[in-house]
């Protein structure tokens, strides 16, 4: 089994919303079954390596940027590992002009497939089992706010996701 750690830029939630989206979490994962991670938003990603230098900057434009509010489309799924079931955001200009400042920092492309969500699990699930979840699911009529960047380590290899500095904005 090869190490393969990469970085990500994550968008963490204001308390109250973390409280409310851990939730509606907790309450997929009791019918999807799936491995533990932080409730959050992919900013950017992937990094090879972080320094010394990326730190100051990612702390400075913490402070220099405001939170923001994304607006949610609702419960989606695909059949994919990391995509099984989410919570669509729409692409706002705020998160669009957060993550243009953010790949200032260390060039990164920003991805023109750029898919916000939230993960509610992990995993391979059958689509109608996915639907069924749905309607058993409050409606989702919220707007959450991104109170926080994390600079997040992944090890995709062990499902293993660290956060290993957060800043809040300003």
């Amino acid at each position: 089994m090869t190490n393969k750690k990469t970085y990500y830029l994550w968008g963490l939630f204001s308390r109250q919303d973390t409280k409310y989206l851990c939730f509606i979490k907790d309450k997929v994962q009791s019918k999807l079954i799936s491995p533990c991670f932080e409730i959050h938003i992919t900013l950017t990603g992937p990094y090879l390596n972080i320094d010394k230098t990326f730190m100051s900057k990612l702390k400075f434009l913490a402070e220099s940027n405001s939170s923001i509010i994304l607006d949610v489309d609702g419960y989606c799924f695909k059949q994919e590992m990391f995509k099984s079931f989410y919570l669509s955001i729409k692409n706002s200009l705020p998160l669009k002009e957060l993550r243009k400042n953010i790949a200032k920092l260390k060039e990164i492309d920003l991805d023109n497939n750029y898919s916000p969500h939230i993960s509610l699990c992990y995993g391979n699930y059958q689509i109608q089992e996915k639907k069924d979840l749905i309607l058993e699911l409050p409606k989702f009529n919220k707007l959450i706010r991104i109170s926080k960047i994390a600079l997040v380590e992944i090890n995709r290899d062990i499902n293993q996701w660290c956060i290993l500095k957060s800043f809040n904005l300003n």
